[in-house]
């Protein structure tokens, strides 16, 4: 046979050989590993001030929205509180916080007695660690 001819065998036999593989791989049924729940778990939500713009002394109350990817109750809840030199200006912290994959919202208030920019975040303790939750955001007590 010419050797045109053996090409053509050959690439009609790897052709054969790969449609025949994937024939069988796509008649097993498809198996997804399990991996043992490591215990992290994921949280998620919003935060937001109102009045966006407080006013000295005024009352200021912060909502967060959050959900975790199953259903797991915090220890605490806080929306940490910082001025401009670090100094801490935290809402009072919720206790037991139980959370599922429905977003939930919770709420803190307090007052400022003092003019500035302070940066907040939400924070929550689980098995006695504390872990803080992007973004990092701003509000202004005028």
């Amino acid at each position: 046979m010419p050797t045109r001819v053996w090409v053509g065998v050959s690439v009609a036999v790897v052709a054969l050989v790969a449609a025949v593989l994937v024939g069988v791989r796509l008649s097993e049924s498809e198996l997804i590993p399990v991996d043992v729940v490591s215990g992290e778990v994921t949280i998620v939500g919003s935060l937001a001030v109102e009045p966006a713009e407080p006013l000295l002394g005024n009352t200021v109350v912060v909502k967060a929205t959050i959900s975790a990817d199953r259903a797991v109750t915090l220890a605490k809840v806080v929306v940490r509180v910082k001025d401009d030199k670090g100094t801490a200006r935290d809402f009072p912290a919720l206790e037991d916080v139980r959370l599922d994959t429905t977003p939930r919202t919770v709420e803190a208030q307090r007052r400022f007695a003092s003019r500035g920019t302070f940066t907040y975040y939400l924070a929550y303790e689980r098995d006695g660690a504390w872990v803080s939750l992007p973004p990092w955001r701003q509000f202004t007590v005028r």
